[in-house]
């Protein structure tokens, strides 16, 4: 027992290094130039993502292995890329950094930013650092956050943005905030939004990664791509359904 606490300890300890000093294995990857402007469309090769297993690791050690109150009070800094998840439960808008495990991009984590007051931030899909203190507040939806977050922009976004960037989001944010459209219908009426998940039937589409996760209906006038096929949607929002405006097909 006393070998087993050992090692837990030694574990956690390298944790904590690396929930403080961030993760050495980021690698952001970007393309295309875009033009900041809201074109007919969006390219998804405007796109920033950042990569770091570490900081994956992490993630599910704190929210899912019971590591989060030894974090409680732990200054941090991370690096991933910016995103805004629009909180109809509690009509406010929440921030995160946010990044995947690895190239296949179906894992990923985020953080949740409390942001300091008068903090102006770069445009939703931008690579930033965030440096501040890891804590417990109920008012954090998943109970702890990073507060007093100071925010560094390291390559700003220029592709097209929308009032809803769930395209900008990782798996797990988009489906909160897809969860947040179905439920709170008139909150997101006529908002324009861009996503990205696969076909699931003629009128809708689901999770791009987890069967089961989520789907929302689709309304869209030309031809559907094969059922599975992954796509990205752009257009408006009407009583919990997205209206398509344009639809691509990606890897």
């Amino acid at each position: 027992m006393k070998r087993l606490g050992k090692i837990v300890s030694i574990l956690l300890a390298a944790a904590m290094i690396l929930f403080t000093y961030g993760c050495g294995s980021d690698i952001a990857s970007t393309g295309g130039n875009g033009t900041g402007e809201k074109p007919e469309g969006i390219d998804p090769a405007d796109r920033l993502d950042i990569i770091s297993q570490d900081e994956y690791l992490l993630y599910q050690n704190v929210f899912y292995n019971g590591y989060a109150s030894k974090m409680d009070g732990t200054k941090v800094k991370k690096t991933g890329v910016l995103a805004t998840l629009h909180d109809a439960f509690n009509d406010l808008d929440r921030y995160y950094v946010w990044g995947y495990y690895d190239n296949t991009k179906c894992c990923d984590w985020q953080w949740e930013l409390k942001l300091k007051d008068g903090t102006e931030l770069p445009p939703e899909g931008s690579l930033i650092t965030v440096e501040g203190t890891f804590v417990y507040d109920e008012d954090a939806l998943d109970d702890y956050w990073i507060k007093d977050a100071k925010v560094t922009t390291k390559t700003k976004y220029t592709g097209a943005l929308y009032d809803l960037n769930m395209f900008l989001m990782s798996d797990t944010l988009e489906r909160v905030q897809i969860i947040n459209v179905l439920r709170f219908p008139d909150y997101f009426k006529d908002k324009s939004y861009s996503a990205y998940g696969r076909i699931k039937t003629i009128d809708s589409i689901q999770d791009p990664y987890y069967n089961g996760s989520w789907d929302i209906p689709i309304i869209w006038s030309n031809e559907i791509p094969a059922i599975g096929t992954t796509v990205v949607l752009t257009g408006t929002v009407t009583a919990g359904t997205l209206n398509v405006g344009t639809m691509q097909t990606i890897d």
